[in-house]
């Protein structure tokens, strides 16, 4: 019985490191995931973020993950991360190979975590979100700017806010 029991402890320990660690999925291809996010017609959100940065791990574990974990944002957007200071490149909306920093420079984004919209060709829809610390208000603002985002790109469905 006893050892029944350490291996049942044992299998809960793995499970909730295993989803302990999930995170985002990290962009590869751009225009695969733009493919998708034109299925759906559904804004792109890019997450920027950088390789050790404490602000970033904090607005993940905080905020984004929650929304993006339990599925509330699923379907109204496509969400991807790009770690811009990465040495490996991905493919660019138009089927390029560039340097991940390329991307972040093309969307002039300097400070992180910072999220960005754009549409399935990758250009942007002037919505933008970043880390303020205020982790209560953000599945609020953020409900926001995914209407206004699919408002932009003339779809109907609104996330109930």
């Amino acid at each position: 019985m006893a050892k029944w029991i350490w291996v049942l402890l044992f299998s809960l320990l793995t499970v909730s490191v295993q989803a302990g660690d999930w995170r985002l999925t990290e962009v590869q291809d751009f225009s695969a995931v733009a493919k998708q996010a034109k299925a759906k017609n559904v804004p792109l959100v890019i997450y920027f973020t950088r390789e050790r940065c404490p602000p970033c791990l904090r607005f993940e574990e905080n905020a984004l993950l929650p929304m993006v974990e339990n599925g509330l944002v699923a379907d109204y957007i496509e969400i991807v991360e790009l770690q811009a200071d990465a040495d490996d490149k991905v493919i660019d909306f138009d089927g390029y190979e560039v340097r991940r920093s390329e991307i972040a420079e093309l969307y002039n984004v300097t400070t992180f975590p910072r999220l960005v919209f754009v549409n399935s060709q990758g250009e942007e829809l002037g919505i933008r979100m970043e880390n303020s610390g205020a982790y209560d208000y953000f599945p609020y603002y953020f409900k926001q700017r995914i209407n206004q985002a699919l408002e932009k790109l003339g779809n109907d469905k609104r996330i109930p806010e």
